[in-house]
């Protein structure tokens, strides 16, 4: 009789942990919703012509320097290249004003952030030079 009881016990527990594994995680839903807070803040500031304030990397992609915005994860490419000039693959905070139009930024004021500030990806990079 013991051994029954703990054979149920045990397969009711292998059977409840194999329903848990199949449900989903957290909805991305709430990471959607910041996107989307982020481009219309975004749409808001170019509308105006006002400056924004925005985090993210320099990056080369097909041979031009772009901004890739950490919030959403959008390329822009820079107006004015003479200020970012040297923080290819640093990850800055910049000021700027935003062109909707054609998608490009103006950059007024450039500042990097710490190295605590970088990715995984970027300190694994790093570690290998």
């Amino acid at each position: 009789m013991k051994r029954l009881v703990t054979l149920l016990f045990a397969l009711a527990i292998t059977a409840s942990l194999s329903l848990a594994a199949q449900e989903p995680a957290a909805s991305p839903a709430a990471g959607d919703k910041k996107v989307a807070k982020a481009e219309k803040k975004e749409a808001k500031a170019a509308e105006k012509g006002k400056s924004l304030s925005l985090t993210g990397w320099i990056k080369d992609q097909d041979g031009k320097t772009m901004f890739i915005n950490d919030k959403d994860k959008q390329a822009w490419s820079i107006a004015n290249m003479d200020a970012v000039k040297g923080h290819e693959g640093h990850h800055v905070k910049v000021k700027a004003k935003l062109n909707e139009a054609d998608h490009s930024l103006n950059v007024e004021k450039l500042s990097m952030l710490r190295k605590g500030k970088q990715t995984a990806e970027e300190k694994q990079k790093e570690e290998k030079k």
